[in-house]
């Protein structure tokens, strides 16, 4: 398993070498974006199942592009090495850190 993503106390961290910011504050668009992004999706009934490794897949997908819309300069592409421990870490200190993205106050799904 890969260590989690090192977060300093202000939001920044690195990726691939280059430095982000997670910002303090975020416009309305931002949030609904980030909140949209972060929903469970639920199963459909009599549609398509996806098995664990797709589910996976499909989270990191979405882990990636919440981030990337909160995120000044943050790229999904730069985010793709990234394992889902590591997306999942750092949407936990998202959560945790800047509340006001998430309704729930903690990492949905």
């Amino acid at each position: 398993m890969a260590p989690p993503l090192a977060i300093s106390s202000d939001g920044t961290f690195e990726v691939e070498g280059n430095a982000y910011l997670i910002p303090a504050e975020f416009s309305a668009r931002e949030v609904y974006s980030y909140r949209r992004l972060m929903e469970p999706i639920p199963d459909i009934p009599g549609g398509t199942s996806l098995n664990p490794e797709q589910r996976r897949r499909q989270r990191a997908y979405f882990l990636r592009r919440a981030a990337a819309c909160i995120i000044p300069g943050l790229q999904v592409k730069s985010l793709e090495g990234l394992p889902l421990g590591q997306l999942q870490n750092m949407h936990e200190w998202i959560v945790a850190h800047r509340p006001d993205l998430s309704e729930a106050g903690h990492l949905p799904g």
